[in-house]
Parts: C-alpha cells; sequence; structure tokens
C-alpha cells in the first residue's frame, strides 16, 4: 500500500516538537537523565506481546524434574534432554526448567537479571476458544467475571487520562497506546468509543518498519479494497484520532534510530519500529505487538530432530527479536523506562496428539523483561501428572490470574493505585495476592501513586486561511490595508443580524500584519446546526488566526468533550465549515483551508486565487449565500470612498468595480451553514 492511498501528504498537520508544553520531539532519549527515580512514572512505557495462537509452554520451557513423564506424555515431540538449556542451577527441583535450544537469547538476559517467568498462569473455567480466551485476557474477563466489552487497558488509560478525547494535551504529544500487528484488539477499546489506540498495522510485508516512514499528515482519503481495508476502516472510524497523531507518529520515527539487529520478521520489524520511535521522543504509555503461528496441531517439530521445526523457528524468532529491542533501548539509554511483558491466550495439553502437534490446553506462563524487573521463576512447574480429562494441566493449578500478573504491572511499575486497579480489573481477588517482580529501585512506592488528573479542556487550534480579494498572488499573502489607513475596530464587528456575536473580545495594540477581525464557531459533528462555542479572532497576513494579543492559534474555554467541526465566517465573504472534524486540545494541529477545495464541507466553498484557496467573497450582508440582495446592497454605495465597509469586498478604500468582480464571480453561490 503506497503513501498516497494510505495518508496523503499535508504540511497542515505538522506537529513541531512542543505540543501542549510537552517534552521536545528532539527526543527523551536525548534531553532526559534516566537515573531510576520510581516517584517519575509518566514516561514509563509497556510494550505488551501477544503470541497469538497460544505458546506450547511445555517444548519452550521443560520441567527437568519431571523429564521422564514428559518423554512419556510427547513421545514424537520431546526435546532431548541434553538439548536443553538448564534456566539456572540455583533452582529449587519444582522451579528447575530446561529451555528450548532456540531460546539461548533468553537465557542471556534471565542471566543478566532481565528476564522473570511467572508460572501456573490462567483463569479459572479456561475457555479453549482462540477468539473468546483472548477476549477474554484483553477486556479483563474470565472466571468470576464475564463478558465485559471493554478492553482493560482501556479502563485503565481512562482512568489514568479521565476525559481523554482522542487528541494530544498537556504534556502527553502521543497516542496513549499504539497497536501493532495484525489483530484489531479489544484491550484498547473504551465503552464509548474505540479512540484510545491507533492500529498501525496491515502494511507490506516488511513489516511496519517501512510504514510508518510513509506517514504524512492528511486524513485517509480512500478505504482500498484489499486486505488492509479492515484495517483502515477502523482508522476511519478514529479518524480524529489518527489525523491528529499521524504527523507525530511519523516524526517521532524519523527523529529516532536503532542500533541493534532485528531478525528480518514480522515481530523483529514491529519491535523494532517501536523502540525508533522511542527514541523519536514517544511517550506512549501502552505498544501492543503480536505475533502469529503458534497453533500448531501438526508436525511442531521437524521429524528426525524434535530440536527444530515450527514451534523451534516461532521461538527462535521471538527470543532474537525481544533480546534485539531490549539491546536497542538499552543503548538509547531508555531500558529503565520500558517493561516487556510475553503472554498467549492460553498453553497446550501436556500430551501430545497424532499429529506431532499439541492441542488447546489451559494454564501457561508469562515472561517480563526488563531493567526494572527482579529476575527469576515465580510459581511453580505445572505438575504433567494432574491432568483434566482432555490431557491439559488441571485448572485447579493455577498459580496466578493473568489479571494479578497484569496489576502488579500497572501499579509497582506505572504507579495506579488501589482505586485504579479496581476500576480496571473490577474484582479484588484479581488485584490481591499480586506476585511481585518489580526490583526495588524501580518500584513505584505507594506515596507515588498517581491522582488522575483531567487533560486541559480547552479547545485549541491553528487555523489558516485566505480571503479572495485580500488576497495578493505575488506576495502570496493579503493586505493590510484596513490596518494601514487605522480602519479596523477596536471590537470584535459582529454583533449585528444575523451573526449576533455578543462577545467582547477588544484590541489594545493591534497586532502586526492584522488583515481583518474573523469570527470563529465550533459546531456539533453530527448536527452542524448545534453551535457550542464562538469567538472572534485576528486574521495575519500569512494566513493565520490569532488572539487579540497576536498569539498563533484559536481557543475556546470550557468546551464538552465530544466532536466538532470548526466554522469561519468573515463580515463580507462567504463562511466556511471544515471538511472533517478538527481535535480540541491541540495547540500545533493546524486545520489549513488554503490547501485544496475539499477542506472546506460542501460543493466549490472555496475559490482558486493564484495557487491557495480562498473564502469566496461577496456574501456582505451575512445570509449565507451570494445574490442580488448584496448586489442591490452594493449599488447603492458605489463610488464611494469606505473606512470600514461590508461592501468594500476587497477593503481597498473604495467601494468600486472591483467589488462588483468579486461579486458577480461568485453569484447565485449558497454556502454550507446558516
Amino acid at each position: 500500500m503506497n503513501r498516497r492511498n494510505f495518508l496523503q501528504q499535508s504540511a497542515a498537520l505538522g506537529m513541531y516538537p512542543l505540543l501542549a508544553g510537552a517534552m521536545p520531539l528532539s527526543g527523551i532519549a536525548s534531553t532526559t537523565p534516566f537515573l531510576p527515580n520510581p516517584c517519575e512514572v509518566t514516561d514509563r512505557s509497556v510494550v505488551i506481546i501477544f503470541l497469538n495462537g497460544a505458546n506450547d509452554i511445555f517444548n519452550t520451557a521443560v520441567p527437568l524434574s519431571q523429564f521422564s513423564a514428559y518423554t512419556q506424555f510427547r513421545p514424537s515431540i520431546y526435546l532431548p534432554e541434553q538439548s536443553l538449556i538448564t534456566l539456572d542451577d540455583s533452582l529449587s527441583d519444582d522451579q528447575a526448567l530446561g529451555l528450548h535450544p532456540r531460546l539461548s537469547a533468553f537465557k542471556n538476559l534471565y542471566d543478566d537479571g532481565l528476564l522473570t517467568m511467572v508460572q501456573g498462569v490462567g483463569y479459572d473455567q479456561p475457555n479453549r476458544s482462540h477468539f473468546k480466551s483472548t477476549e477474554n485476557w484483553l477486556t479483563g474477563s474470565g472466571g468470576a467475571l464475564q463478558n465485559e466489552r471493554s478492553g482493560w487497558m482501556a479502563r485503565f488509560l481512562e482512568d489514568r487520562y479521565p476525559g481523554y478525547n482522542g487528541t494530544p494535551f498537556d504534556g502527553e504529544p502521543d497516542p496513549l497506546a499504539l497497536l501493532f500487528g495484525n489483530t484489531i484488539s479489544t484491550g484498547f477499546h473504551s465503552a464509548a468509543e474505540h479512540r484510545l489506540e491507533i492500529n498501525l498495522s496491515g502494511q507490506d510485508p516488511s513489516g511496519f518498519y517501512t510504514m510508518i516512514s510513509s506517514l504524512g499528515g492528511a486524513p485517509i482519503m480512500d478505504i482500498p479494497d484489499t486486505d488492509h481495508g479492515a484495517m483502515l476502516n477502523h482508522i476511519q472510524t478514529i479518524s480524529k484520532s489518527v489525523n491528529v497523531y499521524a504527523s507525530r507518529i511519523s516524526d517521532t520515527f524519523n527523529n529516532g534510530t536503532n542500533s541493534a539487529d532485528y531478525p528480518n520478521s514480522s515481530l523483529g520489524n514491529q519491535l523494532k519500529t517501536i523502540a525508533r520511535m522511542m527514541a523519536g521522543g514517544s511517550r506512549t504509555k501502552i505498544y501492543m505487538a503480536s505475533k502469529g503461528g503458534w497453533d500448531n496441531h501438526n508436525n511442531m517439530v521437524q521429524y528426525n530432530n524434535n530440536t527444530e521445526g515450527t514451534h523451534a523457528n516461532l521461538l527462535g524468532d521471538l527470543s532474537e527479536s525481544v533480546a534485539a529491542f531490549q539491546e536497542d533501548i538499552q543503548n538509547m539509554g531508555l531500558d529503565n523506562k520500558v517493561l516487556t511483558v510475553i503472554f498467549s491466550e492460553f498453553g497446550r495439553k501436556i500430551i501430545q496428539n497424532g499429529s506431532r502437534g499439541t492441542d488447546h490446553g489451559t494454564l501457561s506462563s508469562m515472561f517480563l523483561i526488563g531493567r526494572g524487573v527482579d529476575g527469576g521463576v515465580i510459581g511453580n512447574n505445572i505438575n504433567l501428572s494432574d491432568q483434566d480429562n482432555p490431557g491439559a494441566p488441571n485448572p485447579e493449578q493455577i498459580q496466578y490470574d493473568y489479571r494479578q500478573v497484569f496489576s502488579t504491572v500497572l501499579q509497582d511499575w506505572l504507579g495506579a493505585n488501589d482505586d485504579s486497579l479496581s476500576s480496571t480489573f473490577k474484582r479484588q481477588e484479581y488485584i490481591a495476592n499480586r506476585p511481585t517482580f518489580i526490583n526495588e529501585s524501580n518500584l513505584v512506592p505507594d506515596a507515588c501513586y498517581y491522582t488522575p488528573q483531567p487533560p486541559v479542556t480547552c479547545a485549541c487550534i491553528r487555523v489558516r486561511l485566505f480571503l479572495e480579494g485580500f488576497y495578493d498572488p505575488q506576495r502570496q499573502q493579503m493586505h493590510t490595508q484596513l490596518l494601514d489607513r487605522n480602519a479596523l475596530p477596536n471590537t470584535q464587528p459582529y454583533t449585528a443580524a444575523p451573526l449576533n456575536y455578543n462577545g467582547t473580545e477588544t484590541v489594545t495594540t493591534w497586532p502586526e500584519d492584522t488583515v481583518d477581525w474573523v469570527l470563529a464557531e465550533l459546531r456539533t459533528a453530527n448536527n452542524l446546526a448545534h453551535t457550542v462555542a464562538r469567538k472572534a479572532f485576528l486574521l495575519r497576513a500569512d494566513g493565520q488566526l490569532m488572539g487579540t494579543d497576536g498569539t498563533a492559534g484559536i481557543s475556546f474555554d470550557g468546551v464538552p468533550d465530544g466532536t466538532y467541526h470548526l466554522a469561519v465566517f468573515h463580515r463580507n465573504h462567504l463562511a466556511v465549515v471544515s471538511a472533517e472534524p478538527v481535535p480540541t486540545d491541540s495547540p500545533n494541529f493546524q486545520y489549513d483551508f488554503t490547501t485544496s477545495e475539499n477542506r472546506a464541507l460542501g460543493d466549490r466553498q472555496l475559490k482558486i486565487t493564484g495557487q491557495v484557496w480562498a473564502m469566496r467573497g461577496g456574501d456582505a450582508d451575512h445570509n449565507h449565500i451570494v445574490n442580488n440582495q448584496d448586489y442591490n446592497l452594493w449599488t447603492t454605495q458605489q463610488g464611494q470612498s469606505a473606512h470600514y465597509d461590508n461592501y468594500d469586498l476587497n477593503a481597498d478604500g473604495q467601494i468600486d468595480a472591483n467589488d462588483f468582480q468579486l461579486w458577480r464571480g461568485n453569484r447565485s453561490k449558497l454556502g454550507q451553514l446558516k
């Protein structure tokens, strides 16, 4: 999928280094000393790797003290004892494990104190359907809590950032979550809408690494009829977030570099991209990568060599990709800020099947990797002889509910308090008796648990537009004749009918290059007749809207959370409304009406002037149509000098034939708004 089909390029959405006071994009890695400070957790992140299809834990980490039983239950697929990598000689018999020979990189991470393995993980009354069990893990369902519809990650993020509306806010310029891989995860979906994550899946086979480098800033214009269609359609439903964040995602990628050698695989490329974005300054809280292919019912091992085959290749890719990622973030100085979590939707049976594979089981293990973990093994090996009737581990052998593991991540690593854990996982038993694996130097103390703070609620964006008749194609900007001859009123001029705006905006000292006053409104996306905020602003010669103090950008205070279009009125030009919703609370997002006719909602609402698009002149009576009524009023003033007159359409100080030509060129043009 090429750049043109995915996101059309637009300079208008360039998200420069600072968003609402956030850290410069030049990089967290290059500007922040990463000394351990458990109270400073806002720049910590979690990378979750989902092994889609259910990894066989018993050929991943063999319980050495039960090796005889292991070979008995798996006569055709067991790993030879001499091939296994002893994880840790100091472990007791009930924890002694032999790693698959393709997991040497995991062994190195373990020896460096960077890997913790939690055994016997699952949930009560396990479901062995891939779809349902995956849904359970991602929504926090299973056992006593059934059929949750929102994702637990969404519930956590909504509690951490109450009022978040899918756009950047003070201190957090990046998406709160980024989803990689081909799985559209319900884990990030809130009950209200899918706005907490952006899915970057479905690009060319070489992986996300090449796809993100082609991101532009404009919205998705076409949904191609390809395998990518479902993903793009999902993105379209959260188009506001994608539009706002597209340039930021691209910038963090382009500003970062990698310094480790990754496998050229889907997972390798996903982790490579995540690391590069982190190096470029991304502050995303949760990244989720995925790797499929683990549903090995058939031929999981190679004939005549059980250490090779499908499962071996999967483990090798996982081990090497994670090790490369850890090396990369260590080289960046970010390894104290990143925790990696690996899980599958369930385990496999203890017994092999008749096809040299294994079928769906119950319990499995989770891996936690990073500078923040203690390292080691938590929990005892599963008793291979204690099986349920189909030959899987007896579910009663469960040692940790998966929600207990994630609760530790959220509290001890990210600083969630008990109330937040309760909001996320709903039941006390899922947050009590949690495993402990975050080391003392990185453990968030109770006193440092966060108190949720709502994002800033003002609606803040940048807007650019031109006025036909004011714009000079040769100078590529508008004239300032009204300012030059002191004709501009010091108080906003939109009090009369039909606009009837009663705002008190006043100018004491005129900013340089002021062109005129404009009136801006936010209108509800599903009902454009409903106005939720109005305010008068100044228009600058370069097309930027600015406050009365000359600060570029516009802001509306006290705007309710929602989705809005932007409408802009001028006293003698046809009003325009944005073709798509605009983000709120995003001071470095720019909506540019000048780049295309399609930037304004409706048919031919903008007019080409030179090489830019401008608001159409001629609607001098504000009735949203250029008609004979405007002409008749013009004729009563024709030939007169103008000070600040609506019928001086080009504001040159004369009501003359030049104004008539502007009116004539737009005669009978109907505006989009009423």
